[in-house]
């Protein structure tokens, strides 16, 4: 058998001390012979920096990029030169995440919660601490809406805020510095389309076959990934340095929400959209069939 080969770069999570992987399946599909089942040899590389990875898909030093939803949709709008070829996971609600010492949301009092901007504006955090805890915003709370989650998490345990909405990598991080988490907080701040499956507009239409064969591939190995705890607690703390509380709250609280269909949810693309690009949210139409190849929306 001839192999297809194809080289995927992804990024860890960015600007902590802390090691995470978004998407850790293509190690586990490598070893379990998934890949070459059909006819692929993949290399599966961590490349930091979101536009490096760009310029190598670019250069055509790499065949396939994984890349966080907004970031893609950012790039896409600037250079309109890639393709979106599925998403291994559409959603992933964020936390909400006491600073040490902060036993309780009825202690947050006259201090301070922060969050990214964007899905912050689009949640109904006034309702939701006022219902949970008779805490008004603007009055017996503040809210300090920030540019990245990165900030957020910096300020969090940094002790300049005493509480966070965090994305669940970074609120894993914040937790194994002395931060809790509200157990009961709802699902109502949400990451549209946080790991997204991209390539360049050349390659889309030059490697259609290993693409589909790449992504009937990936989608097996994110269900034997989800399926072999063991195995991929073992890979998260030999290869990406997690202790072993992390790696099991990744695998039980992160990597369950990983979507094996690869197909990219049209809610949560509006969504994105709406976070991303508000000018553009009745062209959401258009922008699925500019940018996402042929069968990757789920409507």
């Amino acid at each position: 058998m001839s192999f297809r080969r194809i080289r995927v770069v992804f990024g860890k999570l960015e600007g902590t001390e802390g090691k995470f992987a978004r998407d850790p399946s293509g190690y586990l599909t490598i070893e379990a012979g998934i890949y070459g089942k059909h006819g692929l040899e993949i290399s599966w590389e961590h490349v930091q920096g979101t536009e490096e990875r760009y310029r190598r898909l670019g250069i055509g030093d790499a065949q396939i990029s994984i890349v966080v939803g907004r970031a893609a949709v950012a790039h896409y709008y600037a250079s309109r030169r890639t393709r979106l070829l599925g998403c291994a996971m559409n959603s992933c609600p964020y936390f909400l995440v006491l600073g040490a010492g902060i036993h309780g949301l009825r202690y947050l009092k006259g201090m301070t919660v922060a969050c990214r901007e964007a899905p912050g504006l689009h949640a109904p955090l006034a309702e939701t601490f006022k219902g949970m805890a008779e805490l008004r915003l603007g009055r017996d709370l503040a809210l300090d809406l920030l540019k990245s989650d990165q900030r957020a998490f910096e300020m969090l345990v940094r002790n300049q805020v005493q509480a966070a909405l965090l994305p669940r990598p970074y609120a894993f991080l914040a937790e194994e510095r002395g931060c809790a988490r509200v157990e009961d907080w709802p699902a109502i701040v949400d990451d549209p389309l946080p790991i997204t499956i991209e390539t360049s507009d050349v390659l889309a239409q030059e490697m259609t076959d290993a693409f589909s064969a790449f992504l009937q591939a990936h989608g097996e190995g994110i269900r034997y990934l989800k399926s072999h705890r063991d195995e991929t607690v073992r890979l998260l703390k030999s290869r990406f340095g997690h202790s072993s509380v992390l790696a099991t709250k990744t695998f039980d609280e992160y990597l369950n929400w990983m979507d094996d269909s690869l197909t990219v949810d049209g809610a949560q693309l509006r969504r994105l959209l709406s976070q991303v690009a508000p000018v553009d949210r009745e062209r959401v139409e258009q922008v699925a069939l500019d940018w996402l190849v042929q069968g990757a929306l789920r409507t």
